[in-house]
Parts: structure tokens; C-alpha cells; sequence
């Protein structure tokens, strides 16, 4: 029997710095399975990075090929890539809140638009996860009426709502308190006890906690350079 292919695979990858990226990737290789945790640490200070797009096939790459469980987003049509979306789960550098719809509407909206899944069940997962993250209810108030820490753990419950098979954690603990690590941590766990594949960009300042996670690969990056711990530089 053959092996399942890496839920997400970058082979010689490159993607040019060029806004909105500060930082591109230049020939990057990475190979991550289910149930691996993968952290990558950027410099202090640095802006945004090309991964997380080009993970997502939201930018195309000057070379190289970027793989989602086996398929390459290039040679999908639009509809096959809106459906391969709705398996992964992201926190984004920057909110991207849509300034008029409830909260309880902006975690929901990937789900709601990108799978056939019944509103309510969407929405009881909803609740139980943004109860196990923290909240006491989903906040259904315009993002406008949240603290940046609630907004900050609202999405974490969104990237983790559906079970993705693919989660991309890009700075998620950005003006959350200490404290609130504990509950991102427990869902990690949870996801990569189901068999989904984790990526957690943060600062070099966070490597000792992150580390405590038992995370599977460790990557540096530099720029557009992606070096990993124990491995080649890519």
C-alpha cells in the first residue's frame, strides 16, 4: 500500500519579494504529514512572508510546485481549489474582519461558503470550539466591538472550525495574554490527534514556548531563506 502524500508539499519553491510581501521564498522545500507541527521562525520585525499564501495557492510561484494532499493548486480549476480551501484553517497576520457582518457570520463565512455543511451544524461547532477557546458564547457583535485579544482568539476559533485537515497559524498568540497559549496549544493537540497537519509562524522570541508543543519541524527564516533546524537551507 502506498503512503498518503504530504498534506502539504513545496518543492523548489520560489515566490519573488515583491509587495505585499517584504519576504518571498527562494527554492524552499518542505514536506508536512498528518499530525506534524511544523514551526517557522521570522525575524523580529519582519513583515509579511509569501508561505502562508503560497500554501494556500493564493500566489502563484516563479518556480516550483506547491502541493495540497498530493494535488497541485496550479493545475486545479477554481472550483476543485474552493474545495480543497475548505479543508484548511488559517489565522491571518492581520484580522481581515468583514467590518459589516457579526462575528458569529465571520468565523462561520469559509464554512458557509466554501462547504455544503448545514448552517446549524456549522454553527454548534462553532459554539463548542469558541467555548473551548475561551468564550462564553461566539461573539456576535461587529468586530468593531471586540478587544483586539477577542478578536485575536475569534480567529483561532474560525481556522480550527470543520476540522481542517491543514491549519496555518500565522503570529496566533499577537496581543493575546500568556495564559491564553494553554487553550491554542490544547487545540493543536486535538487537531493533530485527528491526523491534521499544523504550520505555526511566529518570532524567534517565542521558540521556547513553541517547542514545549513537541513540534516536528523547525524551520529559521531569513529573508527569503528557509533553513531547517537539523537539515539542509533551502
Amino acid at each position: 500500500m502506498n503512503a498518503a502524500p504530504p498534506i502539504l508539499a513545496l518543492e523548489a519553491v520560489t515566490v519573488a519579494t515583491r509587495p505585499p510581501y517584504e519576504a518571498g521564498l527562494d527554492g524552499a522545500t518542505l514536506a508536512l504529514r498528518a499530525g506534524e507541527l511544523a514551526c517557522f521562525f521570522v525575524p523580529e520585525g519582519q513583515g509579511r512572508w509569501a508561505l502562508a499564501d503560497a500554501a494556500e495557492g493564493l500566489v502563484r510561484p516563479e518556480a516550483g510546485t506547491v502541493r495540497f494532499e498530493g494535488e497541485n493548486w496550479e493545475a486545479m480549476g477554481a472550483d476543485r481549489a474552493a474545495r480543497c480551501r475548505s479543508r484548511i484553517g488559517r489565522v491571518f497576520e492581520a484580522h481581515g474582519w468583514v467590518s459589516n457582518l457579526d462575528m458569529d457570520e465571520n468565523i462561520t463565512l469559509p464554512q458557509r461558503y466554501h462547504t455544503a455543511r448545514p448552517l446549524p451544524e456549522i454553527e454548534q461547532d462553532a459554539l463548542a470550539l469558541a467555548r473551548s477557546l475561551g468564550f462564553a458564547d461566539l461573539p456576535r457583535v461587529r468586530p468593531a466591538l471586540l478587544r483586539r485579544d477577542e478578536l485575536r482568539r475569534a480567529e483561532w476559533v474560525r481556522a480550527f472550525l470543520g476540522s481542517p485537515s491543514l491549519v496555518i497559524l500565522e503570529f496566533p498568540t499577537r496581543d493575546v495574554p500568556a495564559d491564553g497559549l494553554r487553550r491554542l496549544a490544547d487545540a493543536v493537540a486535538a487537531a493533530r490527534a485527528r491526523g491534521a497537519a499544523v504550520a505555526w509562524i511566529d518570532q524567534e522570541g517565542s521558540r521556547n514556548a513553541l517547542k514545549a508543543l513537541a513540534p516536528t519541524h523547525l524551520y529559521t527564516v531569513a529573508g527569503a531563506a528557509l533553513s531547517r533546524e537539523g537539515g539542509e537551507s533551502r
